[in-house]
């Protein structure tokens, strides 16, 4: 009988191994596995020509302005009319393209213009150029610009280069070139190694491409510029590059420490925080990276660079604590912009003239430094 217990205890402590580890194994792909499939979580159930109707989702009562995007449309969204439980009323500004009626399904779309591209969505010049980096060709679009200065703009996790379009604008008023960039494991580029997000560890090598690129046309500095995880990559290109003329970091609601965005994941889905450390040690043996090296808090003092920091209180994605303890630790780089209401990488939509001020101050003074 003794046996037989103990025999059922073991295997029920194998199991239990098995059953941790899958679960690490899974929750370690929420984060480091790429997904470039599109999603429609809202539904269109009235449309009279200046206001819609929306059901579905948990920020499109958002203030400000903000896109909507479906499968072979968009428009632009203005205020809030009303809101109750689920269902939304806003403000129709214009409907660019498509037809918007009851029954399509769409998504709220911080970047306004969904995955346009300059000349499309603003009527900006661009080309599409290609940059060679470690894994082969990486595409970009370059928009020209008279100064010496280039803005190198980084997307997020699972986007594009179009979440930079809401800035362009500042940018070619002020005569800057910008190169959007797209980094391994993104859509239409090259894949790394194994496939997966390293969170910053090795895209940064293409930003250093991106960088050789820009000095190679003639540019004698550069301004990054980083949206959620794209706002962890650009802090490890500065750290990993510290011979580069670097002239300053524009952050966007960034990953400054992954810690914080995977254990509010664990939260939001009721999974144990100490599964969610599971996770984190499965993405670190499935990666080979170091989630405590891509600590940018953490790492604080190798800065150089002035800083540019948007965060907003209701990022429901990556926690803004980071932030303020980073901007606490060096108030002597960094320039902190904090909105509330606009949710993951929304300060801009709640707050416009605001952002594009702080921009346009941060740029024209990294651009008379070169």
């Amino acid at each position: 009988m003794k046996r037989a217990v103990a025999w059922i205890a073991a295997v029920l402590a194998v199991l239990a191994v098995v059953g941790v580890g899958g679960a690490g194994w899974y929750y370690s792909g929420l984060v480091i596995d790429p997904s470039h499939g599109g999603s429609y979580p809202l539904e269109v159930l009235a449309f009279d020509g200046s206001k819609v109707t929306l059901k579905g989702g948990s920020d499109t009562a958002a203030p400000g302005t903000y896109g909507l995007t479906w499968r072979d449309g968009n428009a632009t969204l203005g205020p809030v009319i009303s809101a109750s439980g689920s269902t939304v009323v806003r403000q129709v500004t214009r409907v660019r393209r498509g037809t918007l009626a009851p029954g399509v399904r769409a998504y709220f779309d911080r970047w306004i213009w969904g995955h346009e591209d300059p000349r499309s969505a603003l009527g900006l010049p661009y080309e599409t150029v290609s940059i060679r980096s470690e894994l082969g060709d990486f595409p970009a679009w370059r928009m020209p610009g008279t100064s010496k200065t280039w803005v190198i703009a980084v997307h997020g996790r699972n986007a594009n280069p179009s979440e930079a379009l809401r800035f362009l604008p500042v940018f070619h008023a002020l005569g800057v070139p910008v190169l959007a960039i797209s980094y391994r494991n993104d859509e239409g580029a090259p894949a790394g190694d194994d496939g997966k997000f390293h969170l910053g560890a090795t895209e940064w090598r293409e930003v250093a491409a991106a960088i050789a690129y820009a000095r190679g046309q003639g540019a004698t500095g550069v301004v990054l510029y980083g949206f959620s995880m794209g706002g962890g990559i650009v802090p490890m290109a500065a750290r990993e590059l510290p011979g580069e003329p670097i002239k300053g970091l524009i952050l966007d609601s960034p990953v400054m420490d992954w810690n914080a965005p995977i254990d509010l994941g664990a939260r939001q889905q009721g999974v144990p925080l100490w599964l969610a450390s599971v996770g984190k040690f499965t993405v670190e043996r499935r990666t080979g990276i170091s989630l405590d090296d891509l600590d940018h808090v953490r790492h604080a003092k190798e800065f150089r660079q002035p800083i540019l920091l948007f965060v907003d209180d209701d990022d429901a994605s990556v926690p803004i604590e980071p932030s303020l303890r980073f901007a606490h630790l060096r108030p002597d780089l960094v320039t902190l912009v904090r909105t509330r209401g606009g949710g993951h990488v929304g300060s801009w939509n709640v707050d416009q003239a605001r952002y594009e001020q702080a921009l346009r101050t941060f740029v024209t003074a990294s651009a008379a430094s070169s």
